[in-house]
């Protein structure tokens, strides 16, 4: 068992996942709706939005920015728990489009 980090009360601090990177990508070709295959075992993705919004879609329906699930706002580094879907299976895929041109995106899978 992995001990967390703990505040100044004693409550245990999780920032990040205590494991390594299962999966990373930079990516600035998220003009349209593109898809991002998680890796195996991915439960917690931190996304990080360089200079534009970016719209995230659970699963592999297209993402519009009035069909998302959620946005990673600019210049914010933002986590999420990968939910399960409706069979209780956790996402294995991911769809992201940018907000304005010029996006760029960066994932950690953990």
């Amino acid at each position: 068992m992995i001990s967390l980090p703990r505040d100044e009360h004693g409550i245990a601090m999780q920032l990040s996942p205590a494991l390594t990177a299962l999966g990373r990508v930079v990516s600035s070709s998220i003009s349209a709706s593109t898809t991002r295959a998680l890796t195996a075992g991915t439960t917690v993705i931190r996304c990080y939005a360089k200079t534009q919004d970016v719209y995230l879609k659970w699963g592999s329906t297209a993402v519009t920015s009035s069909n998302f699930d959620e946005v990673i706002p600019a210049g914010q580094m933002v986590d999420f728990v990968v939910p399960k879907d409706t069979a209780g299976v956790l996402f294995t895929t991911i769809r992201l489009i940018e907000a304005t041109a010029t996006a760029t995106i960066t994932i950690i899978e953990k």
